[in-house]
């Protein structure tokens, strides 16, 4: 399963995806799916100083992120983590990687005014409602958690 996990996190790269994550899944590659992060130096060096040492990073854009997504998924050598700062990136992601994502762990999105809680890490308004919708609407499951050894919530759980 060369896609190994799509998070959406919008620190992105953190303790807990570099380490927590990585290790769990046996992760080899992580994508960061982020336009900022793409064409922000300072974000993408901040990013590969975060990652572990022992895996590769690649920063990429939404739109040519599908393509990407799939060679990676028939990759025999990658074990990969996609990494999304928003919901909006991972329909728009989603939308052009053709069935090879079955699942999506939301793992953090904070709060701002016009935010509602779901869980203590996760944090939506009406527009991340329609994305998790409108992903669900495509087949995927949705779970939210911030470590592999949490206990898994998932999104038809919601009354959204």
């Amino acid at each position: 399963m060369p896609i190994a996990l799509l998070r959406i996190d919008d620190r992105l790269i953190h303790g807990q995806v570099a380490f927590g994550w990585t290790t769990s899944l046996g992760i080899n590659t992580i994508l960061v799916v982020n336009d900022d992060a793409k064409n922000d130096q300072m974000k993408a060096m901040a990013l590969n100083l975060a990652k572990p040492s022992n895996v590769n990073l690649y920063i990429r854009g939404v739109e040519e992120s599908g393509e990407i997504v799939q060679k990676f998924s028939q990759s025999k050598k990658s074990n990969v983590l996609v990494l999304t700062k928003t919901t909006e990136d991972a329909r728009k992601l989603l939308e052009n990687v053709e069935g090879v994502i079955k699942e999506i762990n939301v793992g953090g999105l904070r709060y701002s005014e016009g935010k509602r809680k779901l869980t203590d890490l996760v944090a939506v308004d009406g527009n991340d409602v329609e994305n998790l919708k409108a992903i669900k609407a495509m087949g995927i499951e949705i779970e939210f958690r911030m470590l592999p050894k949490d206990k898994r919530k998932f999104f038809k759980d919601f009354n959204l």
